[in-house]
């Protein structure tokens, strides 16, 4: 069972966290507006399905000419027999109503909601992918606030080193230049102070966007920590699975409707109409109301294979399914294995990186005491900060890498 601590206990209750740019982030994804969209297009659609049941009714009307109308060829005396006229007119009012249709439309109304359901689960994956976003944005945010802690302490020690080497000057034992090389020093990490900031309000503003929430310049973003303690079988988390289990109940469905074409189909009818002659009554030359009633049966009774090809492109459809869903668990075992050495890598420096200060730090320490004797000069103490303050920088770098390291795995093998 993978542990994810995505949240700090200690953290201020206005701390932005991970998991809460995550939530907020995938609730405003524009493509989110479209489920209840897709849901009341497939409720009106499984309405019309269901609409077949009902009866059918039509109202038309028709009026022919024949050439050649019926025409009794016997002649006895005294006796005359109608004969048919050739124009005919009839207005009727038809019902139909379906009584069997093989099961067609029940198996269209599970396709109706199988495409809901696969509409909404891909709206699902599309934005279960903003999370990479959301760690890019987030974490360079970090990276770029332990920059600047990092230079507001490398400042205050030169303005204290610059106030030293003043006093040194107005003592005498000092050369001017040396604190303007001080004072220059400040300037640059006043510069890198001014594009730190700049930058993170930058990336503060893409987080904006993401979540479609204002975050002021003030706002606290926690550091995640994140332990990684899973099997790879967490891969079976991420939305695309239950895609593609989807996918291959759409196609079982189309087998089915498939297989059910051929079945004959069952539907009464009735008739009642108005017209001249009445139904089949040929001689009678009035106009009068007549009706028909009865069932009709239609069967393809052959489809020269059309509906054997059928199950075999879906059978083969199914197998592409599976393929797809064997490169994609194969693509999250590869990155999830870079991601797992990245992890480790990353550990390992960390554990130097702590060495590193360490040593810089009492280099440091000797460079000041030599400064303050006039051992050494302003350039030469500087030397020595900078390469502590890099050290500095490049563990905190560490520590982003690593925990963006962590938010990668668990984004990739779908862990909330």
């Amino acid at each position: 069972m993978l542990l994810v601590a995505l949240l700090i206990a200690t953290a201020p209750a206005d701390t932005l966290t991970l998991d809460a740019a995550y939530r907020a982030a995938e609730a405003q994804y524009p493509l989110r507006q479209q489920i209840d969209l897709r849901e009341a297009i497939a409720t009106l659609r499984v309405q019309n399905l269901q609409a077949r049941y009902l009866p059918s009714i039509d109202l038309g009307g028709q009026a022919t000419y024949y050439s050649d109308v019926v025409n009794l060829p016997l002649e006895i005396p005294g006796v005359s027999f109608p004969q048919p006229d050739n124009d005919q007119y009839k207005v009727a009012l038809s019902v139909n109503q379906l009584v069997y249709d093989g099961g067609m439309i029940a198996v269209q109304k599970e396709l109706e909601t199988i495409q809901r359901d696969i509409d909404q689960q891909q709206v699902e994956v599309e934005s279960y992918a903003v999370r990479q976003q959301v760690n890019n944005a987030f974490l360079r945010v970090l990276l770029l606030e332990a920059q600047l802690a990092s230079l507001a302490t490398l400042q205050e020690d030169i303005d204290a080193k610059l106030n030293l080497v003043q006093a040194q000057v107005r003592g005498g034992v000092a050369l001017p230049g040396q604190a303007d090389v001080l004072a220059a020093e400040r300037i640059k990490v006043e510069q890198q102070q001014l594009e730190a900031r700049t930058n993170r309000r930058a990336t503060l503003d893409v987080l904006e966007v993401l979540m479609d929430q204002t975050l002021p310049d003030d706002v606290v973003l926690a550091l995640p920590d994140a332990g990684i303690a899973t099997p790879l079988s967490a891969m079976q988390q991420r939305p695309e699975y239950p895609l593609f289990d989807l996918n291959r109940s759409r196609l079982a469905a189309q087998q089915t409707l498939s297989a059910r074409k051929n079945r004959p189909t069952v539907s009464s009818f009735a008739e009642a109409a108005y017209g001249r002659p009445p139904a089949l009554d040929f001689f009678k030359t009035d106009f009068k109301p007549f009706y028909t009633v009865g069932l009709r049966v239609n069967w393809n009774a052959w489809d020269w294979h059309t509906g054997r090809r059928d199950q075999e492109a879906l059978a083969l459809q199914q197998e592409m399914v599976d393929a797809q869903e064997a490169t994609f668990t194969q693509q999250l075992s590869v990155a999830t294995q870079q991601h797992l050495a990245d992890i480790k890598r990353l550990q390992a420096l960390l554990q130097t990186d702590e060495e590193i200060i360490a040593l810089r730090q009492r280099v440091v320490e000797q460079a000041a005491s030599q400064l303050a004797n006039g051992v050494i000069t302003a350039t030469d103490y500087l030397t020595e900060r900078n390469a502590a303050h890099q050290a500095e920088l490049t563990r905190a770098l560490h520590r982003i890498q690593l925990a963006q390291a962590q938010v990668n795995y668990l984004t990739t093998i779908g862990e909330q």
